[in-house]
């Protein structure tokens, strides 16, 4: 067996190095656009066995540590990722850096998370998907489970969770539910980037996108965006919470039954709209059932979300779950710093944690497009 070495190269640039069978280029897994700050390979035999990048400078933000996080990560065995994993610990916390979190290209905006557990389904259209062995392999490198999210599906069998009474004092309160207008297509996506900073703000993890790079996110897919499947909340003409639904393409070119992946879920939280997050996705619901759509998917739930509570209304099954990791760099100094508690005892009021109402609880279904 021929001896691992480490190779650590500063900046987005990916140099050219020769890659062992089957492993996926830096290019494919980590893009220079994504601006990393340092990558890392584990060579063996003169090729590239195991790699990944960093990112420190433009990270999420924690009041009481400083995040290093490692993305883009693939590996052809579980001793080449653990000499890849040490070595990224080792570069970040030579950066001052002292929780690293992974695996997450940067922030949560773009690709983040294994699939950890899985019923056998196969995948929908933008959910992750890994190697079956990554997760035990960070495990295997000292990492431990930071925060875990789950997927399920539901049957389209025309049931409502909201109750007529609860649905008739939101409509009273002035709120009109409609679908996108797609001759507005960029205006209506400049409103749900809107939302999403005034919804999403305090969570997990979160940082904001500029509203540019939203639009052009949204723009590469618009061919595959139906505009019903888009409710936009209003109240006097001011938008207070949206649902975004998109076809499951790949379960459609697989011959299997159609499904409709709620994909984001949001509730202004200055609305004060108690029921309507459940209203929403109820519309929404309705419409899909009404175009032929037989199942929905509720899609990469945050474990404490309380839009899991809507899903249980709908009997939604989980059939994946995902897993985000984190390692203490400093392990001495804080002995819950590598957990999800550790993080958000410094995050007041997040949206994400237990006990809170819908009105004031922010709902992210799915990862951004």
């Amino acid at each position: 067996m021929n001896p691992l070495e480490t190779l650590i190269t500063p900046g987005p640039g990916i140099p050219e190095m020769s890659l062992a069978e089957n492993l996926p280029s830096p290019a494919t897994v980590a893009p220079e656009s994504e601006q990393p700050d340092a990558r890392v390979f584990v060579m063996e035999g003169g090729k590239v066995a195991a790699h990944l990048a960093l990112w420190w400078s433009d990270v999420p933000p924690h009041a009481e540590h400083r995040l290093g996080v490692a993305g883009g990560f693939t590996a052809l065995g579980g001793e080449s990722s653990k000499a890849l994993l040490d070595a990224a610990c080792g570069h970040l916390t030579a950066q001052d850096c002292t929780l690293a979190v992974g695996p997450m290209n940067g922030n949560t905006w773009r690709s983040y998370r294994f699939v950890d557990e899985s019923g056998g389904r196969p995948p929908f259209l933008l959910e992750p998907r890994n190697h079956e062995s990554y997760p035990a392999w960070w495990r295997a490198a000292g990492f431990g489970e930071l925060s875990s999210y789950s997927s399920s599906v539901m049957e389209l069998d025309g049931s409502e969770a909201v109750p007529p009474a609860l649905k008739e004092r939101i409509i009273r309160s002035g709120i009109s539910i409609r679908p996108l207008d797609p001759d507005r297509y960029e205006e209506e996506l400049a409103t749900i980037h809107d939302l999403s900073l005034r919804s999403f703000t305090n969570n997990f993890l979160y940082t904001p996108l500029g509203r540019e790079s939203f639009i052009a996110s949204y723009l590469k897919v618009k061919q595959h965006v139906d505009p019903q499947l888009v409710r936009i909340a209003e109240r006097d003409e001011a938008p207070c919470g949206f649902a975004f639904g998109i076809p499951d393409l790949e379960s459609a070119a697989r011959g299997e039954r159609p499904a409709v992946i709620v994909k984001t879920l949001a509730v202004d939280p200055s609305s004060r709209s108690a029921g309507l997050g459940s209203l929403l996705v109820d519309e929404l619901h309705r419409i899909a059932r009404g175009k032929g759509y037989t199942e929905a998917i509720h899609a990469l739930q945050h474990q404490t979300n309380t839009s899991l509570k809507i899903t249980g209304r709908h009997e939604g099954r989980a059939f994946r779950r995902y897993v985000l990791f984190s390692k203490d760099l400093h392990p001495s100094l804080d002995g819950v710093a590598g957990t999800e508690r550790g993080l958000q005892s410094a995050s007041s009021g997040s949206p994400d944690s237990p006990g809170r109402t819908e009105v004031r609880a922010p709902i992210h279904l799915g990862t951004s497009i």
